[in-house]
C-alpha cells in the first residue's frame, strides 16, 4: 500500500458515494420511518460497515424523516478481509473500536440527496494515523470501484506523462 505523508487529499466523494450505495440498497425505504438505529442491511463492499444511525430532529426534537445519519467504519485491514469484524453489543449501542478502526459519521439529507461527512480528524473516532486512514480509503475505492477517472478537460486534474522526477535529469 502506498502511504502518502501529510495526506490532505479529499476522501469526502468517497464516503458519500459508499453511503449512497449503502442507502439505495437498504431493505427498508429510510423516508417510511421504520429504520432502527444499527441497521445494517444495505450492500457495502467488503472490509467496511455502514450502520443507519438515526433521523435528525426537528425544532420540537420530533424525529426529521429528512435527515438521517450513518457511521461508516472502515477497519484498518479493510484491504485484506472478506467481513468486517462483528462488533461486540451493548443493549443500546455496539462497542466501538477506536484502535482498530476509524468511524465517520454522515448526515444525508433527503431533501436534496446531499451527504455531509464528518471530517474523522475532528472527532477522535480513531487512535489509527490520519495519513494511513485516508490512504486505506483511497485504495480501497480503488479496489473495488477502480482507478479514480479524471476531467481531461481540467488542466488541474488532467493525467500527465512523467518528465522526471522531481525535476527534469540529464537521462530526460
Amino acid at each position: 500500500m502506498t502511504i502518502y505523508f501529510n495526506d490532505d487529499r479529499d476522501y469526502s466523494p468517497i464516503i458519500e458515494k459508499w453511503v449512497n450505495d449503502f442507502r439505495e440498497t437498504l431493505e427498508d425505504d429510510p423516508a417510511n420511518g421504520n429504520l432502527r438505529p444499527g441497521d445494517e442491511s444495505g450492500d457495502t463492499i467488503p472490509g467496511i460497515k455502514i450502520i443507519f444511525d438515526g433521523y435528525g430532529e426537528d425544532d420540537e426534537g420530533n424525529p426529521d424523516l429528512a435527515t438521517e445519519s450513518y457511521a461508516v467504519f472502515i477497519h484498518k485491514d479493510s484491504l485484506d478481509i472478506e467481513e468486517f469484524p462483528p462488533h461486540e453489543q451493548t443493549p443500546w449501542a455496539l462497542v466501538h473500536r477506536p484502535k482498530d478502526e476509524v468511524c465517520i459519521w454522515c448526515w444525508y439529507d433527503a431533501n436534496t440527496g446531499d451527504v455531509d461527512v464528518i471530517p474523522f480528524e475532528d472527532n477522535n473516532s480513531t487512535e489509527l494515523d490520519p495519513d494511513y486512514i485516508t490512504a486505506l480509503i483511497f485504495e480501497l475505492d480503488e479496489k473495488y470501484y477502480g482507478p479514480i477517472e479524471y476531467d481531461s478537460d481540467d488542466p488541474i486534474t488532467e493525467i500527465k506523462d512523467d518528465d522526471g522526477w522531481p525535476y527534469p535529469t540529464s537521462d530526460d
